[in-house]
């Protein structure tokens, strides 16, 4: 009997105390015990995940989302501006090696050789009438102090059976050859100012280099005398831009 009394004594206090107000530290509260981290753990340092701000990882149904902030438009403005594909106003470079007087048009009497500088530019809007030709500047020097000339005009190219084209100029030259002379081995060109034509056939390769054969040819259309006009022939080489 009287161990029947201790056990049911035992009792009343231990649910007694489980009812009561708990002891910090002691005794977990029941209703949150699920929830309460233990009383002698040691608290985490870290700091809390962001609530779901710019940048920092928003957890939505299991699913982890990065959200990165847009760029500024002063980020946006201080990229660089993607490089033209176009060449501007010079549309393509020519050298060329000649050989200096060789007809067919008119007699050989100058000899040597010929370095060609030409510059080809873009074809400006107001020539599309003529079939859109690029504006050229050049100059030809001989190896043998013969006839230097300086010259501009337009040019024309079609272009046919892939890579293959065909040229056309027609412009104007000066030179310092003679205008009359009695040498026998100098041209008698009559003007210092002269009509200049040149063609070219050749072939693209790589989209950007051109070899071509070329000829060229000065001579004042008989608006003086003497006549006698100047021709050079050779190859030339042409990168464009």
């Amino acid at each position: 009997m009287t161990s029947r009394l201790a056990a049911t004594a035992v009792i009343a206090v231990l649910l007694a105390l489980s009812a009561g107000p708990a002891r910090a530290g002691a005794i977990y509260d029941m209703d949150v015990l699920l929830r309460q981290p233990h009383p002698f753990a040691v608290p985490s340092t870290a700091a809390p995940p962001p609530a779901g701000g710019a940048g920092g990882p928003t957890v939505r149904g299991g699913a982890e989302r990065i959200t990165q902030a847009a760029p500024s438009r002063s980020a946006e403005a201080a990229e660089p501006a993607p490089a033209s594909s176009g060449g501007g106003i010079l549309s393509e470079i020519r050298l060329g090696a000649l050989v200096h007087d060789q007809g067919p048009f008119s007699h050989n009497k100058e000899d040597g050789f010929d370095g060609n500088l030409e510059l080809l530019f873009d074809s400006p809007d107001f020539l599309d009438i003529i079939w859109s030709p690029r504006p050229h500047i050049g100059v030809t020097v001989n190896s043998a102090s013969n006839t230097n000339q300086a010259y501009l005009g337009l040019s024309w190219e079609w272009e046919f059976w892939g890579g293959a084209f065909a040229g056309f100029s027609w412009g104007g030259a000066v030179h310092d050859g003679e205008t009359t002379t009695f040498d026998e081995d100098k041209k008698e060109l009559g003007c210092s100012v002269l009509f200049r034509e040149s063609i070219d056939i050749g072939y693209r390769f790589f989209e950007r280099h051109a070899l071509m054969a070329h000829l060229d040819h000065i001579s004042n259309a008989k608006l003086c005398s003497p006549n006698e006009g100047l021709e050079n022939a050779g190859i030339r080489y042409g990168y464009r831009f």
